[in-house]
């Protein structure tokens, strides 16, 4: 085979072939991570160059000291591509998760460098993965000079509403909210008289 790259049309892309040297043949296969490795040897050298997907640029390309070498550095990689696929399928199924959220409930987000944020957010309705949340105001105590605490105030809205997927964090549903905050869902402490209260949350200010 050859790199071959040709001057598309306008629009269209350029289509890269895998370059496989004169002399390499295959003899390596790991179909669950479409792994294939070609290798040869050369004046009593070991050369082995290794693709993975659909990747027209090599995993890599040494020289070995030894076929055992080589079996090794191919076990490790399967390795870390098996891992990898494990972690996308996990990512996957944490975003497709059930998240039994209902209407009414608490979502919180703490975030910030210099200065902790805290926000409130509460669900006003659920389709499937996708939950329309409204900002809530909270109630807060200043117990230092620009730091306290604060909870949520439920029903008291004071944001327009956004539609946001809902994913999981372990078995606690999350939202991103925007670059620099994720809200979780946040749990009441107890309930009195149908009511639900919320724990306190530490905040700060330097504006």
């Amino acid at each position: 085979m050859s790199l071959r790259e040709t001057t598309p049309e306008r629009g269209k892309t350029v289509k890269k072939v895998r370059y496989i040297p004169p002399g390499y043949v295959l003899s390596y296969i790991h179909e669950a991570t479409e792994f294939v490795v070609y290798q040869q040897e050369k004046e009593g050298r070991l050369y082995g160059i290794a693709f993975s997907g659909k990747s027209a640029n090599p995993a890599w390309h040494y020289k070995f000291k030894s076929q055992e070498s080589l079996s090794k550095l191919i076990e490790e990689t399967v390795a870390g591509l098996e891992a990898h696929k494990a972690a996308v399928k996990a990512r996957r199924a944490a975003r497709y998760a059930p998240h039994g959220l209902k209407g009414g409930e608490v979502f919180s987000s703490s975030w910030g460098w210099e200065q902790t944020n805290v926000e409130y957010y509460q669900v006003v309705s659920v389709k499937g993965q996708m939950v329309e949340l409204r900002e809530i105001a909270q109630e807060r105590q200043e117990q230092s000079f620009m730091a306290g605490e604060c909870a949520p105030l439920p029903g008291v809205f004071i944001g327009e509403p956004i539609k946001r997927r809902v994913s999981m964090a372990g078995s606690v549903p999350k939202v991103k909210i925007h670059q620099s905050s994720t809200a979780y869902l946040e749990k009441p402490i107890q309930v009195i008289a149908g009511a639900p209260v919320y724990g306190k949350q530490y905040w700060s200010s330097y504006a």
